[in-house]
């Protein structure tokens, strides 16, 4: 059976691990000298690493290599990756995230490890645990028995209690930059038997914006389709508006140029792409302008790669802050009556004409 990319190509050690040199380093100097912390909170948007990084110091923990820790080889590294090694277990704090289900944890921990030196537990989604679950699990977070470490991975640790922050230690996932996803996709497009158009991969690295996951399931959409994949099937097969249209119908609407702006827009229709989830992506082109009109540092806010903050940074400057304000609540209230229209279409169409006067 057919195995997405994000599966078949996750990273068995931390060198293959993307965009992450930060965290890297630290659990590779920690597994080194066996200082080891007893509870890691990974944090950071989806599809950066948290999860696989987890399995990484979950086996670098057990590797019984002599070199380099995890080694991706011995039997330990490939029953991790397996998930047929018994001293690691994972847990989707999404479907087990009642007081119950750590009681039962609780329990478990108090056994020994089975066949290697340190019990693992990786806990996913962490923010969902209930209230009654993070303080049953807090004792055990600030001592668990020797040989045992917790991980717990979110993408909300703001939904976590102060209580379990300062039982563990916080590691923080960045976006990968698109010329690193952009490099990989390259390599895994090759080793795939298949080619495809350096300006291709970079629109698919644009659009999966920091996630390499996200990256991978585009690429892997794009791949079924053929053997080569060039920029023009990447727009088509994703349907994609795309970062670049919404820079293109924005200049037109800032440089006051009405005909460019309702071409580009009947263009995006023409595609097949819907008139009110691609007003809705504009929105938020025009909000994420005016964040970094107005922020030094917009970077925490808008949660984009740097790459796409540098385009908005640029585009920013010919837009005045008062007219950005006034275009998101144009195209606001053309959505709210669109709900009730029978042709959405000419909504937006009068908005993007009242924006350009």
């Amino acid at each position: 059976m057919y195995q997405a990319l994000y599966r078949s190509f996750r990273p068995e050690t931390f060198d293959a691990l993307l965009g992450q040199e930060h965290i890297v380093r630290i659990l590779k100097n920690q597994i080194k000298n066996g200082t080891n912390a007893h509870a890691y909170m990974f944090c950071g948007t989806r599809g950066t690493g948290k999860t696989t990084t987890a399995r990484l110091l979950a086996k670098g923990l057990n590797c019984t290599s002599e070199g380099e820790r995890p080694c991706g080889k011995c039997e330990a590294c490939r029953a991790i990756a397996a998930g047929s090694f018994l001293d690691v277990t994972e847990i989707d704090a999404a479907s087990n995230n009642g007081v119950d289900d750590v009681r039962m944890l609780r329990e478990e921990v108090n056994f020994p490890p089975v066949l290697g030196r340190t019990k693992v537990y990786i806990i996913d989604e962490a923010h969902m645990l209930s209230t009654a679950a993070c303080n049953a699990l807090l004792k055990t977070l600030e001592e668990p028995p020797k040989d045992t470490v917790f991980i717990l991975a979110t993408t909300d640790p703001g939904k976590l209690p102060a209580t379990i922050h300062s039982r563990c230690i916080r590691l923080d996932f960045r976006r990968v930059s698109e010329k690193v996803m952009a490099e990989r996709f390259a390599e895994i497009v090759r080793e795939t038997g298949n080619s495809a158009d350096p300006d291709a991969l970079s629109l698919i690295a644009a659009n999966a914006d920091g996630s390499v996951r996200d990256g991978l399931s585009l690429l892997d959409r794009c791949l079924a389709a053929g053997e080569h994949i060039s920029r023009d099937d990447v727009l088509f097969l994703l349907g994609m508006a795309g970062v670049e249209t919404h820079m293109k119908i924005t200049d037109c609407v800032l440089k006051k140029d009405l005909a460019g702006a309702l071409k580009v827009f009947a263009q995006v229709l023409a595609e097949g792409k819907e008139t009110v989830q691609f007003t809705k992506d504009w929105m938020e082109h025009l909000r994420n302008l005016l964040m970094v009109k107005v922020l030094d540092d917009p970077a925490g806010i808008l949660n984009l790669s740097a790459e796409n903050i540098e385009r908005l940074r640029a585009q920013s400057a010919a837009a005045d802050t008062e007219f950005l304000r006034g275009c998101i609540t144009l195209l606001s209230r053309a959505l709210s009556e669109s709900r009730y229209a029978p042709k959405p279409r000419t909504l937006i169409e009068l908005a993007i004409i009242r924006m350009c006067r």
